[in-house]
């Protein structure tokens, strides 16, 4: 008789989780230093979930590093599309990639994004509310300088710019890690097959069995300003403003 191993991917179970509403006016939270124990590196992941309340019109940065020399850029772009440029040597970009669509608008309520890059292969993947959704371009570089930046800006830039208006849940963002979003099982450790937050383990490692640099996460109840204390390996953040807890969750 001839043994058969079946091997599967069980989904993660789903998440109940608080968000931060940032206001657009005052609200922003700021490293003050680079993100420790990062590397330059052609991998990564970014995964987060956002209410967007306002300024369809205007760029709105959701992680991104020094405004000045900027490698590292994830905003909510004109009208509905996100986009992620990701970089080495500045003003070159070795990525950069947004959605096509202009699915993500005020007033529209909670969307996910989950997105990943092998920027040295030039693969990359960008999912909208677990349907991918990406117009890609890339150059000659081969790796992004995740290392370089002195200051990462959550809700804005350093320098105070691009406000979010809108707000922020399960903010997990992996330097040096990848996965391959084509595959299904692999989206299902950060959204669950009904459209929910999976649980990604007190740390943020379950997905792939080593903490992200940053996991912004807020346990239903929470005290909101938690929002600022990164349960991943990088370090924390400083709230400017007042944060609030918002008055829904992806996982409602």
């Amino acid at each position: 008789m001839t043994t058969r191993q079946i091997l599967f991917c069980q989904e993660q179970p789903g998440l109940i989780c608080d968000a931060a509403d940032f206001d657009g006016a005052n609200d922003y939270m700021t490293r003050g230093d680079d993100l420790g124990g990062v590397v330059n590196s052609p991998d990564g992941i970014i995964s987060f979930w956002v209410r967007k309340d306002g300024g369809d019109g205007s760029i709105q940065a959701v992680l991104v590093n020094d405004t000045t020399g900027s490698k590292v850029s994830i905003v909510l772009g004109t009208f509905g599309r996100v986009q992620i440029d990701l970089g080495d040597l500045f003003p070159s970009s070795s990525l950069s990639i947004e959605t096509e669509d202009n699915g993500l608008l005020a007033g529209t309520g909670w969307h996910h994004v989950l997105a990943s890059w092998r920027v040295n292969q030039a693969i990359s993947h960008l999912y909208l509310d677990d349907v991918s959704d990406r117009i890609v371009s890339t150059s000659g570089d081969t790796t992004v300088g995740y290392l370089d930046a002195t200051n990462w800006g959550i809700g804005a830039y350093t320098n105070a710019s691009n406000k979010l208006n809108g707000c922020l849940a399960e903010l997990y963002f992996a330097p040096g890690q990848y996965l391959d979003f084509s595959i299904p099982a692999n989206r299902r450790k950060f959204i669950t097959s009904t459209g929910k937050p999976a649980h990604l383990g007190s740390d943020g490692s379950l997905p792939t069995g080593t903490a992200p640099t940053v996991y912004q996460h807020l346990a239903n109840a929470e005290a909101v300003a938690n929002f600022a204390v990164n349960r991943g390996t990088g370090g924390n953040f400083t709230i400017t403003g007042t944060l609030d807890t918002a008055s829904s969750s992806p996982s409602d």
